[in-house]
């Protein structure tokens, strides 16, 4: 347990707060002193972690802060956000998944599994390789999410203290976002990804994340801008883009376009298992040819059959695993091994990406949300000095 003392200057408040906890001061009235509720707040928290059917552990209560829980299971949802744009998670993974001997651990998930299980046919034994090799992407994610959990926890239990902290002050000052607000800000997110909001939210809980977390952080940043306005709009003044600036920074993987190549081999559609196999050595022979993406029609024209597709700018949404997987760990003017498509075998090359962010901002909105993230971050260091944070 941790406690951070109340400055000698807030010796009122102090007073309020030691008469609470030795119980001469009712519950209820200490929750009007704050602002917030306590009790109704936790028994809410825990009720709707039920109700997504988590477990005890995820519904204990992790921290108080002002007597506002914080529980497992928000904790874990922050993560599952975390997961799914980290920058680190993504290098890590890409380290695995071009280290020299990733071809060689490959084979033996699959060699182990199709014996477990033996294909009865050359068609269902290509669909059980394909299907295998995004298994095998995953089982790598997995591995790389587990090693990259701890310090994601810790990142996601600061940041809650930090957004309980800025919600009882936008409440006390009475500027809490309304639900409008969060509204456009996800309805921006899902237009960038060429989505309806409801698809959106269908697509962030596919990949294990629940859109009410997401909605909650967007709501606390909102409204914590809107604190900052209250207090410190006489010493800046800021665009009215910090909107569009929050749906940039909340987006994940989608903030870039892919400038893409593929190479299709085609297979018979009765093709045996060594048939298959020479067709992958070509492929291999190929990718060990590509120097740069001006030489791919080049290649697909030195194979029988084969066909060239200049894809374009696509989004990594739009591709399926494991190929989405490997393009997004690729450099540019880097062909990613082959993979078994429906139409064949299949050659894709990163031949550059481009950002798809908020317009670029002018450098005097440059200037004030600089000055903006100043005035924020010292404001939100008092609160954490002033407040009562206990660990459980």
């Amino acid at each position: 347990m941790k406690t951070f003392a109340l400055n000698h200057h807030r010796s009122q408040r102090q007073a309020l707060r030691q008469r609470a906890l030795s119980g001469r001061l009712a519950t209820a009235a200490l929750a009007a002193l704050l602002l917030v509720p306590s009790a109704a707040h936790a028994q809410k928290v825990a009720k709707a972690a039920t109700g997504r059917g988590a477990s005890s552990s995820t519904q204990s209560i992790v921290v108080l802060v002002n007597d506002v829980p914080i529980t497992g299971y928000e904790i874990d949802q922050r993560i599952k956000l975390a997961l799914l744009s980290a920058t680190d998670l993504r290098k890590r993974l890409q380290a695995k998944l071009k280290s020299p001997n990733i071809n060689d651990k490959f084979k033996a998930f699959a060699i182990k599994r199709l014996k477990a299980n033996p294909p009865k046919t050359e068609a269902e034994q290509q669909a059980r390789i394909k299907q295998l090799q995004g298994q095998f992407v995953q089982s790598i994610k997995r591995q790389v999410e587990a090693e990259f959990r701890p310090q994601a926890r810790k990142k996601a239990l600061e940041e809650l203290i930090d957004e309980r902290l800025k919600m009882q002050e936008a409440k006390r000052l009475n500027v809490i976002a309304g639900k409008d607000e969060v509204d456009r800000v996800i309805s921006g997110m899902a237009e960038r990804n060429k989505m309806t909001p409801k698809e959106f939210g269908k697509h962030v809980g596919q990949m294990g994340a629940n859109i009410s977390a997401m909605r909650e952080r967007i709501k606390a940043s909102l409204s914590w801008a809107n604190v900052i306005r209250r207090r410190f709009g006489h010493q800046i003044a800021l665009a009215g883009r910090e909107i569009d600036h929050l749906a940039a920074t909340f987006s994940g993987d989608n903030d870039l376009e892919l400038k893409l190549h593929r190479i299709l081999i085609p297979l018979p559609a009765n093709a045996d298992q060594k048939q298959v196999a020479s067709r992958l050595s070509e492929a291999e022979r190929l990718r060990a040819q590509f120097s740069d993406c001006s030489r791919t029609p080049q290649l697909a024209a030195a194979v029988n059959g084969a066909r060239f597709d200049d894809v374009g700018e696509r989004r990594p949404a739009s591709i399926p695993e494991p190929t989405r997987s490997l393009l997004m760990n690729a450099s540019d003017n880097e062909m990613v091994p082959p993979t078994i498509g429906d139409g064949g075998i299949e050659l894709w090359a990163v031949c550059g990406r481009k950002a798809v962010k908020a317009e670029r901002k002018s450098a005097e909105t440059d200037r004030r949300q600089k000055e903006f993230e100043i005035l924020s971050k010292k404001h939100l260091k008092d609160l954490r000095q002033d407040a009562h944070i206990e660990y459980r």
